[in-house]
């Protein structure tokens, strides 16, 4: 069903992607330790926000995992998805904010804030960025039913214009020996690893990647 927050006015201006804006991100489920065995590909797992971000021409929007529209809130990431080649994507990624070397959670939620000057001041003092990992559209074309390593792919592809200061690409890797190390760091900026199966297509919603963290 529609969430809460959509507007017929926003959903309007995003009708001609072929991925709807209320549609939720792939999720994960908890694991004792990382998986063992070939076809997994492997990720940092940030401590941010996690969203979509869809692209419609000049409309850009970012959708919390609840379906909260978070675009105002980020106007320094609005305007750097705004400013790309790619006029029509849809993409997957979290939301960090970076303070002194490590991730700040407690930043990123002052952003939501009612007071837009507020929110202004604060993307220039304090910039956040956006990890992508993840590709559902590029162009008119939807890449839902696409195994990870093809759109693995095609998001490295983009990323390669699309990479800045604001927009980063998350680093991936298929060799459980630096997960492990990926894992063993995590603390300050990482969260834990995510594995994902390589020839898995994307499920909006389900909890079909697996999230380890440090046993502390």
């Amino acid at each position: 069903p529609p969430r809460k927050w959509l507007s017929p006015t926003m959903a309007l201006a995003f009708s001609a992607l072929a991925i709807p804006l209320e549609t939720p991100p792939m999720e994960a489920k908890l694991a004792n330790g990382i998986p063992a065995g070939s076809g997994w590909q492997f990720e940092p797992k940030w401590d941010g926000f996690r969203c979509l971000a869809f692209r419609d021409g000049d409309a850009v929007e970012l959708m919390s995992k609840s379906g909260k529209p978070l675009a105002r809130y980020f106007p320094e990431i609005e305007e750097a998805l705004g400013q790309l080649d790619g006029h029509r994507f849809v993409l997957d990624g979290e939301l960090v904010l970076p303070v002194g070397g490590a991730l700040s959670f407690a930043a990123l939620q002052l952003r939501l804030h009612p007071a837009a000057s507020r929110i202004e001041k604060l993307s220039r003092e304090t910039p956040a960025q956006l990890m992508l990992f993840d590709a559902l559209q590029l162009g008119n074309k939807s890449l839902l039913g696409r195994p990870l390593s093809e759109r693995r792919a095609a998001l490295e592809r983009f990323m390669r214009k699309a990479a800045g200061e604001r927009l980063c690409l998350s680093p991936a890797t298929d060799d459980p020996r630096i997960a492990a190390q990926w894992l063993e760091r995590s603390g300050k900026a990482l969260d834990g690893v995510v594995a994902k199966r390589l020839d898995a297509a994307y499920q909006p919603g389900e909890r079909a990647m697996v999230k380890v963290k440090q046993q502390r």
